[in-house]
Parts: structure tokens; sequence; C-alpha cells
């Protein structure tokens, strides 16, 4: 009997210890790539039966809208998390991003390009894990293009003469995003720095929107949806390459991720792909690259054990990494080796044009939400109210200098 009790209390030790180790990681669904992180997950939990990892997916507009902030606030918030980089400061002043810095070798860390590490920095101090890579780009319609024997624009006119061009009644020149928001700025960013502007000075000190950049930038994509060169409204977001595949356009603004997209649902579409044109010819083109970052819950109960998952998924290993940004995707990785290890990959074309795009790209900005609204609302006023960019410009700015003047939060990079 006494033998029997032993063995029972043993089993039921085991259970409550696999129990007591779970962790909950959370990100939007995505049908095609959960498959890949599942994959990984499922691994990991067969490895380790003691620290189980629960994956689970939320929509798109609920995980980037209100999901998050909710779970938080009721104390429920997950224990690892993709976050973007317009929420990036939103959870490390609210102090529910995790420092990562304790966790991380000098192996790891120089593993990464140093700008990726930079930009999940504040105070010294790292918040989150870089995923990927994504610069923007236009895409063309390749038969459109020698049909009407259209070049490759050197600057924002002929850009603008091409849309012309391309337009037809049932079929616009370009796409860009037209709703406000995160990506809507993240597309438009390449086009305010490659005219010259920017949003805020190095230290967030100052805005430097009242620009001749800035204005430059917000007329070019007023006049894409006043002189109907754009649409006004889409059937889904921008980010959906999908929309260009189907023939709403047979230009539009798009990230890397677009690539694989195209390749795996329109697989007979001849498509090709250009930088950003400079502002003037002989200019410089600029690009931005986005890409979702791993951050883990400070407030959660088992903060070594998510670190443990998360360094293992993104920064110790290859295989994940690799197969998320060369098979699943089509992404760069933030690490050198996976880099090195894809370089067949990112040598193929047109994988091999975003490569050279890549290496003029800055980071997409980790600005607070207050700043991020004054940019789109200036942004939306001149698309669709009418307002003259100057006028755009200058109010912008006057709203991030007095938000500015009283922000107390981190600064990224420092």
């Amino acid at each position: 009997m006494k033998k029997f009790l032993l063995l029972f209390l043993v089993s039921a030790l085991l259970v409550v210890t696999a129990v007591s180790a779970e962790i909950t990681f959370w990100k939007f669904t995505d049908t095609y790539a959960d498959a890949t992180i599942q994959r990984f997950v499922d691994l990991w939990n067969e490895e380790n039966p003691d620290k189980k990892v629960v994956f689970e997916t939320f929509p798109w507009g609920d995980y980037t809208g209100t999901k998050l902030t909710t779970a938080f606030a009721t104390g429920k918030g997950p224990d690892v998390f993709f976050i973007s980089p317009g929420d990036f400061l939103r959870y490390v002043n609210a102090g529910i991003a995790l420092p990562l810095s304790e966790y991380l070798t000098a192996d790891i860390i120089s593993d990464f390009l140093p700008e990726t590490i930079e930009a999940v920095t504040v105070g010294g101090e790292i918040y989150a894990l870089p995923l990927e890579m994504e610069p923007v780009a236009l895409f063309y319609n390749k038969t459109a293009f020698e049909e009407k024997g259209i070049a490759q624009p050197q600057d924002w006119a002929e850009l603008t003469e091409i849309a012309a061009k391309l337009k037809t009644p049932n079929r616009h020149g370009i796409i860009v995003e037209v709703a406000p928001g995160y990506y809507q700025n993240f597309t438009w960013y390449p086009f305010l720095w490659t005219a010259g502007g920017d949003v805020v000075d190095e230290n967030w000190e100052k805005s430097t929107f009242d620009s001749e950049g800035a204005v430059a930038a917000l007329d070019l994509w007023g006049s894409f949806v006043k002189e109907e060169l754009a649409p006004s409204s889409l059937p889904a977001g921008a980010n959906d390459i999908g929309i260009f595949g189907n023939g709403l356009a047979d230009m539009i603004v798009c990230g890397f991720w677009g690539v694989k997209q195209l390749q795996t649902e329109f697989p007979e579409f001849d498509f090709g792909v250009f930088p950003i044109p400079p502002y003037e010819k002989g200019g410089e083109s600029i690009s931005v690259y986005g890409g979702w970052k791993m951050m883990l819950n400070a407030r959660g109960e088992n903060t070594d054990i998510a670190a443990e998952f998360a360094k293992w998924l993104v920064a110790e290993q290859i295989d994940f990494p690799l197969d998320w940004c060369t098979v699943t995707n089509s992404k760069f990785s933030p690490r050198y080796s996976v880099l090195d290890a894809g370089e067949v990959f990112y040598s193929t074309p047109p994988n091999d044009v975003f490569l050279e795009i890549l290496k003029t790209s800055k980071s997409e900005p980790t600005f607070t939400p207050e700043m991020v609204k004054a940019v789109s609302d200036a942004l939306q006023a001149v698309m669709f109210a009418g307002m003259d960019p100057k006028a755009a410009a200058k109010g912008a700015s006057a709203a991030i200098d007095a938000y500015l003047s009283r922000y107390t939060g981190g600064v990224p990079g420092k």
C-alpha cells in the first residue's frame, strides 16, 4: 500500500510540475505561416516536457487593435508576443516589456546586425528580439510595362508620369496604403526620407517635420489620390499584395513579404521590383525595413522560461529563422549567420533586388502612438481633405513638438 501511495504522489508531482511551467505565446493569425511556428513550438514542447508553450493566434484586426492592450490591462497578457515597431515603445514605457540583456550572451548579440539591436534598445537595455527585416519597394507588372514601353522611373516626376500612363478605366496606375495608421506611415517614410525630410531630430528634442521634404512627400501621395492614379479605397490593406496580383493596379508600394505571396498565390504573374525612386534624378533612394519583434511580459509568472524559449526560437538556432525567412516567407533575417545560410535564396531574383535595397534602408521608426498619429493625420488631411501640404506639415510638426515637450519616456537607440 505504501509503495502504491509513493508512486501516486510521484506521478502527481510530475503532472503538477509540467502544468506550472506553461507559458503563452501570442501573435496575429497567418493561415500560411503559423504552421511553421507551431511546428517549432511542438519541437520545443517535446524536448522540454516540463516547460510547455501554448501558441495562440488572433485575427489581424483584433491583434493589432485592442487584444493586447486589453489583455495586459486586465492582467492576462501573454508571456511571449509579437510586437510591431509602431507599438514597441507603448509596452516599454508602460513597464510591460521584459529587459532581455541579462539573457543574451555577447556571442548572441554579435550575430545580430547592430542596427537591429539598436532599434530595440532603450536606455541601454534590450527589450525585444528582432525576428525579420522587410524592405519596402515598388512592385510592377512586367507585361504592362513592356506593352507600353515603360522603363524604371528615375525620380518622382517619372513615377507620376508612369502611373498616369498605366491608368485605364478599369485599372489604376499605382496602389499606396490609404487607411491611417502605422502601416501607411511605414510605407510613406521612404518618400519622406528620400526627399530629405524626417519626423524628429536624433534625440527627440524637437520635430523636424515642418520641412520641404515632408511637404513634397505629402504632396506626392496626395496627388496620387487626387489625380485618381491610386484608388482612394481598397478591398484589403495594401500590405496584402494580392490586390495587386488581382489587377487593381500595375504598381504597388509593398514590402519584401509580397514576393512569397505573389509566387504562391499568382504563380503565372510576371512581376518585377524596383527601388523607391529618388526625389530628383541622381538623388539617393532610401527605403525602410519593418519586421515583427518578439517581446516578453515582465509581469509574467515564468519570465525565465519565456526568455529561454524566445532565445532558443529566435537567437540560438538557425533552423527556425532560416525556414521563417526563406521558406515560409520572403524576409531577411537580422542575424549574420542566417543571412549567410540563406545566401542562395537572397541572390535569386527578385530577392537580389531587395538585397540591394536593404543596403540603403533604415529601420522602421519606433515612434510613440501619439507621434504616429500626428504624421498620419497630416497624410490623411492632404490625401482626403484637400489640405495644403505646407499647412499639414506645419500642423503635424506643432503637434509633435507639443507632445515632445511633455514626453518622459525612452528614446530608441539611446
